[in-house]
Formats: structure tokens, C-alpha cells, sequence
């Protein structure tokens, strides 16, 4: 795992962990939930690479180490405005950027989200169409971003996993089987749970399902 840095166009330092892959099928962006930053994803991110899957985990601006601008102004996103929150696009735009420095084309990107993250994930769909697609725990309508109107933006080619919680976490339940009704993806798939917790909490109540999840993921890449 390696600590790497980049500059968002609108001058904001972010702070993330690559975990390459010697043999790279594909690469992931995983955007993590509130209040939690990237190291939340670090176990995931073993099991990816035993996919031959590269992931890059960010902290999002007001997270973690992403908490300055360039110009040494802080950050916290406690503070933020729903406008401020929807600037974490282009926290992700930066990793794409990111990555392709590094040679990967877009097409071999997937992305990764939990709870704001998630929606967050499926907007990257609507502004970089080549992606492969979106994995979405607890997705819902945060902060004025609505992630099954996003949904609606999705391509066929489009891989999407969405999963939620009944009876603890209905409203990310709704959501998550709305934004696979609503995706023209010709490969999606719904996962329910029942009282299984909320975004990132969903690989506790499932131990199985990091592993499930990888795999999925390795047999989405390369369909465009």
C-alpha cells in the first residue's frame, strides 16, 4: 500500500492509498461514507488485489488528510454546505486524472462508494460515461444528490451493484433496489439485507461478502 497525493482543479490537496495489482484486470476508486475516511477500505482493498483488482482509496475533501487546500486553508466537512459536499466529484475527477497518468484508461475503472460515497460513485457514471460501472452500499438522497436519479444516466455497458438494509436502514434499501430498477445496465444486481447496518458496516454483518463482491467485480471488467 502506498500514501500518494494529487490536486483537485479547484486547488485542494487529496490524500489516498494505492494498492497495486501485478496482474491488473481493473482498478477501483472507493469513496468511503461519513464520518469515516480511507482507511476503512484497506481490508477490502486486500481482497480486490487477490482479484488482480488496483484500487485507489481517497480520502474525500474535509476527511481524513484531505483536510487543506493548497493554499493551507482547512477543511472540515462538518462545516459544508450541500454544495460544498457535492465538490467531492471532484475529488474523484482528480483520481481519475490520477490514474491515467499512471496508464489506465477509464474503461477500466470502476467505482466504489458507501452512503454519500456511493452517490457520489454513480454521479461519476453521468460525468465519465466510459467507466465500467458502480458498487453502491446504503446508496440514498444525501445532501441534494439523489443516487436513483443518477440512476437514470447510467449506460449499458454499465456494471451496477447496489445493496441496503431492510428494517434498520429502509430508505438506503428503497434506494438501492430503485437505482437498479431505474439503471439501463444490461449487468446489475440488488442485494437485500436485513439488519446488517449502514454503507462500509454491511461487510460486518456479511463476512462473506467482501469476497463476493471482489469477484463480481472481476467479472465486470472489460465489457466495453
Amino acid at each position: 500500500m502506498e500514501t500518494i497525493n494529487y490536486t483537485t482543479l479547484d486547488n485542494v490537496r487529496i490524500v489516498g492509498n494505492w494498492s497495486p495489482s501485478p496482474t491488473t484486470i481493473g482498478v477501483a476508486i472507493l469513496l468511503h461514507m461519513m464520518p469515516l475516511d480511507r482507511k476503512s477500505w484497506s481490508a477490502f482493498q486486500e481482497v480486490l488485489g487477490r482479484h488482480n483488482i488496483a484500487s485507489l482509496a481517497i480520502d474525500m475533501r474535509g476527511h481524513g488528510e484531505s483536510n487543506k487546500t493548497v493554499e493551507g486553508v482547512s477543511l472540515d466537512y462538518k462545516k459544508f454546505s450541500d454544495e460544498e459536499h457535492h465538490k467531492y466529484l471532484y475529488d474523484v475527477i482528480g483520481a481519475l486524472n490520477w490514474l491515467e497518468e499512471k496508464g489506465y484508461a477509464k474503461s477500466q475503472i470502476m467505482m466504489v462508494g458507501a452512503s454519500i460515497g456511493a452517490n457520489i460513485a454513480i454521479w461519476a457514471l453521468e460525468e465519465e460515461p466510459i467507466l465500467t460501472g458502480a458498487v453502491l452500499m446504503s446508496p440514498g438522497d444525501y445532501r441534494g444528490i439523489n443516487a436513483a436519479e443518477k440512476a437514470e444516466y447510467t449506460k449499458a455497458h454499465h456494471a451496477i451493484w447496489a445493496a441496503g438494509s431492510d428494517s434498520d436502514d429502509p430508505d438506503a434499501y428503497e434506494m438501492a433496489q430503485e437505482v437498479v430498477e431505474k439503471s439501463a445496465s444490461d449487468r446489475k444486481k440488488f442485494v437485500p439485507y436485513k439488519n446488517a447496518g449502514h454503507g462500509i458496516h454491511l461487510f460486518t454483518a456479511d463476512p462473506e461478502l467482501m469476497e463476493n463482491l471482489a469477484t463480481w467485480m472481476e467479472e465486470s471488467y472489460g465489457r466495453v
